[in-house]
């Protein structure tokens, strides 16, 4: 059995920030909360927990707490309720995504109305709408095309769309409008670990892909690998049996962007031992990677 990583796998800048900015407020500070899941990682937010990084899921709760601000970002009536019940905030918003409210906000100064490339029950999303205004409006892909009454259009995405989907956003607006500014927010995480995931599932018999089932991307690497070969995604080693693995000599492994380590490890380690060896790996950098010069 060959057993191969796909480059990028795991952890994100802006994932490991939130992380360590929370856990270093937590040594000091007890309880900490965040606003909402710091990641979409389960497992992560119970050890978390552990270590007094509470979750709260509205703002209203948290009168003077020490509040971080998960790395989605969260709308700005809930930013402004922290800061006006006194909260100590710590914001780990991930730039990327900061760098997106900002758009937004010089997108419709400039007379621009808004399409956001993204799922609206996003967390990230809907602290995108937040910072628009009434011309500002979600597009989730593959849905009917909005009507555009303007005739010039700014059209945002999600930090962890598919590129592919925001080409074809652009080429259905087109016809339409007659000025449409376009700013790829699609952050370079996010676009190489799916071209590095998708060069590994076109060379496997199967793709294990890693992480969180409410997280986003790791959503949108199992669908855009299952397009090249079965795959299956689990959040822990614990889901995978022998049977699941039967007929397939060459198996990739990818992880989300919310997906630490050591549970990328714990996956390999199980498919060795189901593979009849007895000499597990401690190490990501023990675990074969794959490349390919198109990666």
């Amino acid at each position: 059995m060959l057993i191969r990583l796909a480059k990028y796998s795991g952890y994100c800048f802006g994932v490991r920030r939130a992380i360590q900015l929370a856990m270093d407020a937590a040594q000091s500070v007890k309880p900490v909360y965040s606003l909402g899941e710091l990641i979409h990682n389960p497992q992560v937010v119970k050890e978390l927990h552990a270590r007094g990084i509470l979750v709260a899921d509205h703002a209203t709760d948290l009168h003077g707490a020490t509040v971080v601000i998960r790395s989605h970002g969260i709308s700005k009536e809930m930013l402004n309720s922290l800061q006006e019940q006194g909260s100590t905030i710590i914001d780990a918003t991930c730039p990327y995504v900061k760098r997106t409210h900002e758009l937004i906000c010089k997108a419709n100064e400039d007379g621009y109305p808004v399409l956001i490339l993204g799922d609206p029950h996003h967390p990230e999303v809907s602290g995108l709408h937040s910072y628009g205004n009434t011309n500002t409006i979600v597009y989730e892909p593959g849905s009917p095309l909005p009507q555009i009454s303007s005739s010039k259009l700014c059209v945002i995405s999600q930090t962890t769309q598919k590129l592919e989907n925001l080409q074809q956003l652009v080429s259905k607006l087109l016809p339409n409008v007659t000025e449409l500014k376009v700013y790829n927010t699609i952050c370079l995480a996010t676009s190489q670990r799916q071209s590095a995931s998708e060069c590994l599932a076109r060379e496997s018999d199967l793709m294990i892909v890693i992480g969180g089932r409410n997280s986003s991307n790791t959503k949108m690497l199992a669908s855009m690998c299952s397009k090249y070969c079965d795959t299956i995604h689990i959040e822990t080693e614990a889901e995978l049996v022998p049977e699941q693995i039967l007929g397939s000599q060459r198996i990739g492994l990818a992880a989300g962007a919310s997906t630490p380590e050591s549970r990328i490890i714990s996956v390999y380690n199980k498919l060795l031992k189901i593979n009849g060896d007895a000499m597990p790996v401690q190490s990501l950098a023990s675990i074969p990677l794959f490349k390919e010069e198109s990666c």
